[in-house]
Order: structure tokens, then C-alpha cells, then sequence
């Protein structure tokens, strides 16, 4: 008789309020907020419309943030217009890294939206901080605002051992410094 069903999104939420003290934020988010120019490197880039395509190597630098990915979607308020202050979304798919002095995030997408301020990645999810702790999904949503994070797995409950569940590694901050006492 089965009592108890671990659910992957209560679990999921449990892991959105330990996070937090786990990692630190994402304080680096600039691609949204900040003044400081961006530099765009890419093999093709096409406009249609209102959405700019980059293809082919994508490279974005702001700052010390970098984003990375095999192509990108950059969703804008008006035609032709590739402003900072016009981006409404963007959508960034293949070998998506998102990199800061603190922490790397990596999945196969990653999705920025404007209105709430969101970040998700979606896909083998892997997101190292500095000091080592490291903590995996299969999805990540972060809200760039209020720094609450959310991971999920896509499996359920013990039978899956820890394949396709959130997996966290906390580094020992004494074994990160070289004393094994």
C-alpha cells in the first residue's frame, strides 16, 4: 500500500527555499537592467520582424556576464530595433551556458523574459557556484527580481534513485580550502 507519492513540484519548492541558502544570487543579471553595453558575436544574423536571429556560435557579453548558445531568438517591442531597452524576450537554444564570476548555469535552453523577469532553463540543467556546491534538474526557473529559484526533476520518489530527481552537492567549505580535519 502506498501512503506516500513524493511530487517532483513539492519537492521542487522544498529545494526553491533551501536553494537560496545554498547559492548565491544571480547578482549578475545584467542583460536586462544594466547600462553597460552589450557585445553580440555570432556566425549569421537575420531580422524578421520584430525578432532578431542570431545562429551559428552565439557569444553575448555584458559586463562579467556571458551568455552562450548554438542560436538565439531576441524578441523586440518594435521591427528592427535591437535596443537594450526594447527586449521583451529571449529564447536561446543548443549548449546554452549562462556565465558570472559566481556561478555557471548550463542546459540545452534557456529563456529570458522581460515582463517577470525570468529566467528559465530547461534540459539537463547544471548550475556550479564558485565555492563548488552544484546542484541539477531537468529545469530551473529564477526570478531575476525577487532571486527565488525553483528546480525540477522529472522523475518521482525513490525508484528513480537519483537519476532525473534534483541532485545537490554542498561543498564541506573546510575540504574547499585544503583542511581535511
Amino acid at each position: 500500500m502506498n501512503f506516500f507519492k513524493p511530487n517532483t513540484k513539492i519537492i521542487a519548492l522544498a529545494i526553491g527555499v533551501i536553494a537560496p541558502m545554498i547559492f548565491t544570487p544571480m547578482a549578475h543579471a545584467q542583460f536586462a537592467g544594466s547600462s553597460a553595453p552589450v557585445d553580440i558575436t555570432s556566425d549569421k544574423v537575420s531580422y524578421q520582424g520584430e525578432v532578431t536571429m542570431l545562429t551559428g556560435g552565439v557569444d553575448v557579453r555584458q559586463g562579467d556576464v556571458r551568455v552562450l548558445a548554438d542560436e538565439m531568438a531576441v524578441y523586440t517591442t518594435s521591427a528592427g530595433a535591437l535596443s537594450q531597452d526594447g527586449i521583451s524576450r529571449i529564447v536561446a537554444n543548443g549548449n546554452f551556458y549562462y556565465l558570472t564570476p559566481e556561478q555557471d548555469v548550463r542546459g540545452d535552453r534557456g529563456v529570458y523574459t522581460r515582463t517577470d523577469d525570468t529566467f528559465v532553463v530547461t534540459g539537463n540543467v547544471i548550475m556550479k557556484q564558485a565555492d563548488g556546491n552544484v546542484i541539477t534538474g531537468e529545469k530551473l526557473i529564477y526570478n531575476l527580481t525577487t532571486k527565488n529559484a525553483v528546480v525540477i526533476g522529472n522523475c518521482e520518489g525513490r525508484k528513480c534513485g537519483s537519476k532525473g530527481r534534483v541532485n545537490i552537492l554542498i561543498k564541506n567549505s573546510q575540504n574547499s580550502t585544503g583542511n581535511d580535519s
